[in-house]
């Protein structure tokens, strides 16, 4: 080896433009990531309206003019300098930021890979300025007419960085991002007016929202009217935490979770800590892989959260992570179970024939559309009776069907007439009065009809009664072990999941080759289906997840396969303690797998359906 190779290179000092596009790297990713933080500028300036002009979707020219505070001429140059800015000035400042931007990092590095031209006049000056910078050179400074406030025009995105350039997309992909980051600034921003127009045709307005029906609107406009329709806004505060927005229904759900939005302090986030508690709280109700909807706002002493750990400030570290983790489950989680209030009407679809009308369990986003006009609405009402007023009723006539009397739950029997009882207003699901295809309930209340998954609806009772065990304990341990006989991909499932199963309530060892052997189990069981429900269990394809006591998939599995199936004739006796004992079920809306329980037609709906009234 040569004595040149063996030399060091020398340290040397970045060249300013080279430094800055290096950062670029980093903060200017596309077209959106620009908009991102030209719109954060126009936030801190005070704006009151903002509009974007686009080409080709941004990459070939992207300007945002604004009404703020303006820049002063002499601070041009310095604006486009990194590290400039005039949001901090010192460390304290950093520890409580109140600004959308505070880096000084944005302007420059957006200068240095595009050509960029900023307009701007303060609200006491009689006249603007214009500055011009091509690939992080000054071109001009010089004097301008412009109404107060700032214009910042790139054009030309990577024009001297052309392998850049390449990994940007369509046109049509590129508006689509835009659009999304548009998206996430209006709803963080009720007050201010957007309109985005490109080739200087308006393709978004957002006017602007200065009550609660104009900011109801402009979320409508966004996520859609089947959302608001399907969400509940909700209000509530903890010390210094405080949360509000709209939170959608498990039943309104979508395959993906694009259409979630989370703010703290305003600013658009996706943070591990948020994503975890909600995912929690919807976590027994939403329907395996289906992601709910939501528009929410988080709100904290700024000196409370890390703005400054991510380049695109994406993400945010909280000082006291786990007091704002356990503060937005236990809210949204309570608000779920129906102490939030009543559920809104969901209206839903149905096939204009008469002969074949039904409701569709798709509540998605693409499945909620316009209403027929004789189409009904679907309501799932979160009133709820106390469990004493309910209990004895339940364990003298139901429960026996489920501990120790099952046949008569599931032995085949013929419906039985009985004379209507009054209809007390304190039972929102009203009275039995028929069985479909022993699969479904039918009951009249006040409002209307309602169907009952009576499954579905059983399957949560369980499943909350099983949850509710195992809090408090409550296991029966049997005198004389129950022994199951076991395949061979059985015993090895039990092997691997031995303490998930104890978790669970069910206290199992392995009694020799090809044996378990069962001591104990939640009382809320039926003694003579545990080893059905341990090899059920055991033959289960899908696996198991860990899980709270609040969220075991183990007992949701067990609540599933416990509960009385459909096919099963039930007496009128029993049809009415199930809807008792629903009404005092926590998230009785929705199964364990987020599937509907309850669905109501009001008496307007049977009406438009027969054509009455016309």
């Amino acid at each position: 080896m040569s004595a040149e190779a063996r030399t060091p290179a020398r340290v040397q000092r970045l060249d300013a433009t080279l430094a800055n596009q290096i950062a670029a790297g980093e903060v200017v990713e596309r077209p959106a990531s620009i908009l991102k933080e030209l719109l954060e500028n126009s936030l801190d300036a005070q704006a009151a309206r903002i509009t974007i002009h686009l080409q080709a979707g941004g990459m070939d020219m992207l300007s945002v003019e604004d009404d703020g505070t303006g820049i002063n001429p002499e601070d041009l140059p310095l604006a486009l300098e990194r590290h400039a800015t005039s949001k901090v000035a010192s460390w304290e400042d950093l520890q409580a930021i109140q600004t959308m931007g505070f880096r000084g990092e944005a302007l420059p590095a957006i200068a240095s890979v595009a050509r960029v031209e900023i307009l701007s006049r303060t609200h006491d000056s009689g006249q603007g300025a214009r500055i011009a910078v091509h690939g992080g050179e000054q071109i001009r400074l010089e004097p301008a007419a412009r109404a107060p406030g700032t214009t910042v025009r790139v054009a030309d995105l990577f024009y001297n960085v052309p392998a850049r350039r390449k990994f940007l997309r369509s046109p049509a992909a590129e508006l689509s991002r835009v659009q999304k980051v548009l998206r996430q600034i209006a709803l963080a921003n009720f007050p201010i007016a957007f309109q985005l127009l490109q080739n200087d045709r308006s393709l978004v307005q957002f006017p602007a929202a200065h009550d609660s029906a104009a900011c109801a609107a402009r979320v409508a406009a966004v996520l859609g009217e089947g959302f608001m329709a399907n969400a509940l806004h909700l209000e509530q505060s903890d010390r210094d935490l405080s949360l509000r927005g709209w939170l959608g229904l498990p039943t309104y759900n979508r395959a993906r979770g694009d259409e979630q939005y989370f703010f703290v302090n305003g600013r658009p986030v996706r943070d591990p800590v948020l994503t975890h508690a909600l995912r929690a709280a919807y976590q027994d109700v939403l329907f395996q892989d289906r992601h709910p909807l939501y528009v929410l706002y988080l709100e904290l002493p700024p000196e409370q959260v890390d703005v400054n750990v991510h380049p695109a400030k994406a993400e945010v570290r909280f000082r006291d992570s786990r007091a704002v983790h356990d503060f937005l489950f236990h809210t949204l989680r309570r608000i779920i179970a129906g102490q939030g209030g009543d559920l809104p009407q969901v209206t839903v679809p149905i096939q204009p024939k008469l002969q074949a009308v039904t409701a569709s369990q798709d509540f998605s986003a693409a499945a909620v559309r316009a209403p027929l006009p004789y189409a009904p609405s679907i309501q799932q009402p979160l009133s709820s009776v106390g469990e004493a007023q309910t209990a004895a009723y339940w364990e003298q006539i139901v429960a026996t069907g489920t501990t120790t009397g099952a046949a008569s739950l599931t032995a085949e029997a013929p419906l039985e007439v009985q004379e209507q009882h009054h209809l007390s207003p304190e039972y929102p699901l009203g009275q039995a009065l028929a069985q479909i295809h022993a699969r479904f309930i039918v009951a009249q209340n006040h409002e209307g009809m309602i169907l009952v998954d009576q499954h579905a609806a059983h399957e949560r009772i369980l499943y909350e009664k099983m949850k509710k065990a195992c809090q408090l304990d409550d296991k029966q341990q049997f005198a004389i072990p129950e022994y199951l006989h076991v395949t061979a991909s059985q015993l090895a499932r039990f092997e691997v999941n031995q303490e998930v199963l104890k978790t669970a309530g069910l206290d199992i060892s392995i009694a020799g080759p090809g044996t378990l052997a069962i001591h104990g189990a939640l009382r809320s069981l039926d003694p003579r289906s545990y080893a059905q429900l341990v090899a059920e269990l055991l033959d289960a394809e899908k696996p198991w997840g860990q899980g709270d006591v609040e969220g075991d998939p183990v007992l949701a599995e067990m609540a599933c396969r416990a509960a009385i199936k459909t096919s099963r004739r039930l007496t009128l006796d029993e049809m009415n303690s199930l809807l008792r004992q629903l009404e005092a079920t926590p998230r009785f809306g929705q199964c364990n797998h987020g599937r509907p329980t309850v669905v109501q037609f009001s008496l307007a709906d049977l009406d438009r359906l027969f054509l009455r009234g016309r």
